[in-house]
C-alpha cells in the first residue's frame, strides 16, 4: 500500500510537470481495494482493468520492476495506447498486456471468463472498473452475457461515489465492502472469486472508499497502521516498512529517467527525511 501511494505521488508530480503521455486520475486513499484486490488473486485467476494504481498493484505484486511502468507514462509513444506492447508481462497473478481501452472493457472479462469455463480449470476473471464504467452500455452487455452463462467472473466496482443500496445491478447481486480495509477488502474479493469458482456466476462487489466526515479515519493507511500496531506490530518496524517502499519507489523513478535518456542511472542517495505521504 506505501509503494502504490507512493508511486501515486510520483505520477501526480508528473501530471503537475506535463510530462505524461496520456491522462491518469490520482487515486490517493484507494490503495486498500487495489492491493486487497491483488492480495486475493491464485494462481491462474487474471485479472483485467484500465486503473492506472491497480496496474501497478498487480506490478507490486508481481514482484515486478516498477521503472518500465513510470517509463511508460512519461515516455513518447510509450502510452497504454500507442500500439507498443508493454514493458514486462507476467502469468502469476494475471497480469497481462494489452492496450488500456481494451483492459478497461469488462467484455474483455467476459471473454476471458468463457475461455476459462470452456477449460474448466476452476480458475476465475477479475475485472475491477471505476463507478461510471459500471453504468456503461459495455457493462450492461457484460452483465447480460455472464450471468445468462454463469460465467466465472467478479466484477469490483472501486466507488468513492455516494451510497448505492441496490441489491442486484444488470441482474447481478450486488456485495459491499469498505473500501479502506485492505483485509476486509482481501477477504470479500477471495469469497467472490470461490463463489464463482464453485459455478455460482457473476458477482459484483462495490469496494466503498469516500467517507468525508473524518479523512484520518478512512485512510487506508492509516486504518493498516493501526490494525497492526493493535496485533502487536512495533511502530519501528512500520517505520523500515515505509522507508523501503520509500526507497523502491525513488529508485524506480532514477531508472525510469535513465531508461528514456538511454543513460546510466545516477547512484541514488536517502534523504534525512523524507516528505509526509499520509
Amino acid at each position: 500500500m506505501w509503494v502504490v501511494r507512493l508511486l501515486d505521488m510520483a505520477v501526480e508530480e508528473l501530471r503537475i510537470d506535463g510530462r505524461l503521455n496520456q491522462p491518469v486520475r490520482p487515486a490517493f486513499g484507494q490503495e486498500a481495494v487495489a492491493i486487497g484486490t491483488v492480495a486475493a488473486l491464485r494462481p491462474g485467476d487474471l485479472m483485467t482493468t484500465g486503473v492506472v494504481h491497480l496496474q501497478h498493484a498487480q506490478q507490486i505484486g508481481c514482484a515486478l520492476p516498477l521503472a518500465p511502468a513510470i517509463a511508460a507514462l512519461t515516455g513518447p509513444g510509450l502510452g497504454s495506447d500507442a500500439g507498443e506492447e508493454a514493458p514486462f508481462v507476467a502469468s502469476i497473478r494475471g497480469l497481462c498486456s494489452l492496450s488500456s481501452a481494451l483492459q478497461q472493457s469488462p467484455l474483455l472479462a467476459v471473454g476471458h471468463a468463457y475461455g476459462k469455463q470452456l477449460v474448466d480449470d476452476g480458475r476465475v476473471t477479475v475485472c475491477v472498473m471505476e463507478t461510471h464504467d459500471a453504468e456503461s452500455a459495455d457493462f450492461a452487455e457484460a452483465a447480460r452475457i455472464a450471468t445468462s452463462w454463469r460465467l466465472p467472473v467478479v466484477f469490483i466496482v472501486e466507488d468513492a461515489g455516494p451510497d448505492d443500496d441496490a441489491s442486484t445491478r444488470q441482474g447481478i447481486e450486488v456485495l459491499t465492502v469498505d473500501g479502506n480495509d485492505v483485509a476486509a477488502v482481501r477477504d470479500s474479493v477471495a469469497d467472490a472469486i470461490r463463489r464463482a469458482s464453485a459455478g455460482g456466476g457473476p458477482v459484483l462487489l462495490r469496494a466503498v472508499t469516500e467517507c468525508p466526515s473524518d479523512a484520518a479515519a478512512v485512510d487506508p493507511l492509516v486504518v493498516a497502521r493501526q490494525q497492526l500496531i493493535d496485533a502487536g506490530i512495533s511502530a519501528a518496524h512500520l517505520y523500515e516498512v515505509e522507508r523501503r517502499a520509500r526507497r523502491l519507489v525513488a529508485e524506480a523513478e532514477a531508472f525510469a529517467r535513465a531508461m528514456l535518456c538511454d543513460e546510466e542511472p545516477a547512484s541514488f542517495r536517502e534523504p534525512e527525511a523524507w516528505p509526509a505521504a499520509s
